[in-house]
């Protein structure tokens, strides 16, 4: 096999891994939220929701995007990941001396002086995700995606482990916060014996400040829809309260759960769109299909389990959480109206249009905060989910800026797709379970009867999928086998 041959093996492989190690994280996730969330109840799942919540938001954010400059810098130095290691520990100790002092705020204003108790335990958190993240964006770069896969696995089942157990024994909302930095203590641990990288006090500044304006620049956009994480634990609980929070975050977790395969591609997408961003044509066609199979990879699932989500959740977690199954529709609505331009992004990131994507989540971000600031008070938790769809209009700036560099992509072939789902959402609100799914399957099987063309679509992403099963085999060319798997 030659050497390209092997790489587009590795590559493909690794998408492979990486949707196993989705498939395994989210059934370790759904356990444990199961029985974590109906032990607690609403109060102290709530708690747990806004402090790790603010912390995951951190441990993004506060990588600077350094951690990308080591997977993507085409000459790395040899001394680059200790260099990155060193600055990540000096960054760790301000940073965790900061959130110590700055844990009673966040407790203030939730009203819950618990939150300040459980943010204060879960700061090493911080640090942690720092140390880790060096050696996993190292064994990135050398595509070894089957340790990664295996690292994050194994530190989310000793997470779940551990969560459960203490939860049994009656530790409250400190099971999940002490099973999360459990769950970053075996990461880092596990990291380090795979890639080891020594580490020493100082760093090369000539290095180190390219590094940092990559990082700032390829990392900002992603800063700014972080942001939307964020209401929950800030504007959810500071408004309509701790209980509210814990509703909308058990919601929100359904949401990403039905859509965790849309996660995958946007992991993956940047490196495959940066072979395409140079022929306008291919990178319209790549996300005109990829539209189109996103809507096919989260509308069906999202959809469906909203018709049977009021037997479901009440059921697994107990009466008080209705509500969660309730709004989930809305949020399912509106995560398969964002998974339609994540290729958009991707695109724009891969040719470098940083500050492009960046303008168009910062009009989305303010539209969702702005809706949940107005609606919230008015609707409660209804309106958080009526503030997701009044946000989605906020992508057409992204539409536009991709428009302007590679022209328009063909939006019927999504829309059809994304049509079909609407139906059973919104009937899951109003009508019993046996009706909607009785929506449901006619919506689909209308939509796969009468247009050819999606039957199409569905039969090719079935081959894509097993064409790269026997991915090591085949011989086409890396360009061949990305437009291939696109759609290009």
């Amino acid at each position: 096999m030659s050497k390209v041959e092997g790489l587009k093996s590795k590559v493909l492989n690794g998408g492979i891994l990486l949707t196993l190690r989705s498939l395994v994280a989210a059934v370790i996730s759904l356990v444990s939220v199961i029985v974590i969330a109906r032990l607690l109840g609403l109060r102290d799942y709530g708690i747990a929701t806004v402090s790790i919540g603010i912390i995951y938001f951190l441990t993004w954010t506060c990588r600077l995007g350094l951690h990308t400059h080591l997977v993507r810098a085409r000459d790395l130095p040899e001394d680059g990941p200790r260099w990155v290691l060193s600055f990540y520990n000096a960054l760790g100790l301000v940073l965790c001396s900061a959130l110590w002092l700055a844990a009673p705020v966040a407790g203030k204003f939730t009203g819950q002086p618990e939150v300040t108790l459980a943010l204060r335990a879960l700061i090493p958190v911080v640090w942690l995700d720092l140390v880790g993240m060096v050696a996993i964006s190292m064994l990135e770069r050398h595509l070894r995606f089957g340790q990664v896969g295996l690292i994050e696995s194994v530190s989310q089942l000793g997470n779940c482990v551990l969560s459960i157990a203490l939860v049994c024994s009656g530790a409250g909302y400190w099971g999940p916060v002490i099973g999360t930095v459990f769950q970053y203590v075996l990461q880092t641990i596990l990291a380090c014996r795979l890639y080891p990288v020594s580490w020493r006090w100082g760093w090369d500044w000539q290095f180190l400040k390219p590094a940092l304006r990559f990082g700032l620049a390829y990392s900002g956009a992603d800063w700014i829809a972080n942001c939307k994480s964020l209401r929950i634990s800030i504007l959810v609980s500071g408004i309509a309260g701790i209980e509210a929070a814990g509703i909308v975050g058990m919601a929100n977790r359904f949401a990403d759960q039905m859509s965790m395969l849309r996660l995958v591609v946007r992991r993956m997408s940047i490196s495959v769109m940066s072979k395409l961003v140079e022929e306008p044509d291919a990178a319209r066609g790549a996300v005109s299909r990829g539209m189109v199979y996103q809507a096919l990879l989260v509308g069906p699932v999202c959809a469906g389990f909203s018709c049977v989500a009021v037997w479901v959740i009440p059921f697994f977690f107990g009466p008080e959480w209705v509500l969660s199954a309730r709004i989930f529709p809305l949020i399912a609505l509106a995560t398969l109206g964002s998974s339609l331009f994540d290729l958009h992004a991707a695109v724009l990131h891969a040719a470098g249009k940083n500050a492009e994507v960046a303008k168009g989540n910062l009009l989305h971000v303010s539209l969702l905060w702005l809706g949940g600031v107005i609606l919230l008070p008015v609707a409660g938790l209804w309106g958080y989910g009526i503030s997701e769809l009044l946000a989605l209009p906020g992508y057409f700036l992204l539409h536009h800026l991709f428009r302007k560099s590679y022209g328009a992509p063909r939006y019927q072939h999504a829309f059809r797709v994304s049509l079909a789902a609407v139906p059973p959402l919104i009937a899951s609100i109003f009508v019993p379970p046996l009706p909607a799914m009785a929506i449901f399957v006619l919506s689909y099987a209308a939509l796969f009867t009468c247009d050819a063309t999606i039957r199409a679509y569905l039969l090719e992403l079935n081959l894509f999928a097993r064409r790269k099963r026997g991915s090591a085999k085949a011989e086409e060319e890396p360009g061949e086998g990305v437009r291939a798997g696109l759609g290009a």
